[in-house]
């Protein structure tokens, strides 16, 4: 039995550390979308505002996925840590994870407001390529407001 929780231990710590990895990339990729929207400006003086909001809106939704997947991969460490092993004192209040159910609330708050982020990013592209905007594009609020509002009766439940 001890060899099995030992096991299990290495691939909790292995995936934390695939995960803190593929964080890594991912905000290495919204650096260079950040620095690429500024690609769009031009010498002749002619300002493209509509291609430099949707590359940051899209840099900072890349920014939002590899905050939420260094969360999870710092809140598995987290979790299955030794009850020997104190916390870090730097860690913030939020980021201090009790249990399975409140590391599932700190990330689901962090996905709402990236899918937030990223809906507002497609709705701008669809705007400034003057395309019309249908009852279609309405799909992705009514997800959110559901996320949201299970999100709330989840922690009005938990208390």
């Amino acid at each position: 039995m001890k060899h099995l929780l030992s096991t299990l231990t290495i691939i909790i710590y292995l995936a934390a550390i695939i995960l803190f990895a593929s964080g890594i990339v991912v905000t290495s990729l919204g650096i260079y979308d950040f620095f690429h929207s500024f690609h769009h400006l031009r010498a002749d003086g002619n300002l493209p505002v509509d291609m430099i909001v949707t590359g940051i809106l899209k840099a900072v939704d890349l920014f939002l996925i590899g905050v939420v997947i260094f969360m999870f991969s710092l809140g598995l460490l987290i979790l299955f840590r030794r009850k020997s092993a104190p916390l870090p004192d730097e860690l913030p209040d939020w980021l201090r994870v009790k249990d399975f159910l409140h590391l599932k609330i700190v990330l689901w708050e962090a996905i709402l407001t990236a899918l937030v982020v990223s809906y507002l990013a497609g709705l701008a592209e669809l705007k400034f390529r003057e395309l019309p905007i249908t009852y279609a594009a309405l799909i992705v609020p009514g997800g959110i407001l559901l996320l949201a509002v299970s999100l709330y009766f989840l922690k009005k439940g938990e208390k």
